[in-house]
């Protein structure tokens, strides 16, 4: 998934910022940034398979950062620190057929594989899955994949550029008493 999107647009609004002190116009794009992840994220917290709901509850939107090229960025991501965000990326891209296998000590994918093959022997103990005890090496035909991120963020740029717009003029407005300029979506 691609880190950026392009924001267009708003080359008035951007005029406007740069007339303004560094402080004022570094607090106005983190504000518009942290407006425009919340429909991105809401949306793909409503695309994420709800098997257990703790999946959705990890797409967060993190803080806004400004880059060493100056620029500033927000991520809207499933949070690592959440029991289930693991998942997400299974969804999101899919998985491959794999064989599963609760082995010993020291037994990892490539024991599996050779004694699949026939070439050694893994300490095969049972293995949980769903509500039925399974023992040896288990092939998992995989799943396609159920991306819920990238289509929550081509579904709701508009929304997130307009709120991004509408964050700054309001924070401007706020601090100065000054309206910014409304982008027209030409530039």
């Amino acid at each position: 998934m691609s880190k950026n999107y392009p924001v267009t647009g708003v080359a008035d609004l951007d005029r406007y910022l740069s007339a303004l002190p560094k402080n004022l116009q570094k607090g106005a794009y983190r504000a518009g940034l942290t407006a425009a992840a919340r429909p991105v994220r809401d949306d793909a917290r409503q695309r994420a398979t709800k098997q257990s709901g703790k999946m959705a509850r990890a797409v967060k939107s993190g803080s806004p950062r400004q880059n060493q090229d100056g620029t500033f960025s927000i991520q809207v991501r499933l949070d690592p620190k959440s029991p289930h965000a693991f998942l997400g990326v299974f969804a999101e891209y899919g998985v491959s057929a794999h064989l599963i296998a609760r082995t010993g000590a020291g037994e990892g994918r490539v024991a599996i594989r050779k004694a699949s093959e026939g070439r050694g022997k893994v300490k095969a103990r049972a293995l949980k899955i769903g509500e039925n005890f399974r023992s040896g090496i288990v092939h998992h035909p995989g799943h396609a994949a159920h991306p819920f991120m990238r289509p929550a963020l081509d579904a709701q740029a508009d929304n997130a550029v307009k709120a991004f717009a509408d964050r700054i003029r309001d924070y401007i407005e706020g601090r100065t008493g000054f309206s910014a300029p409304v982008p027209d979506g030409d530039d």
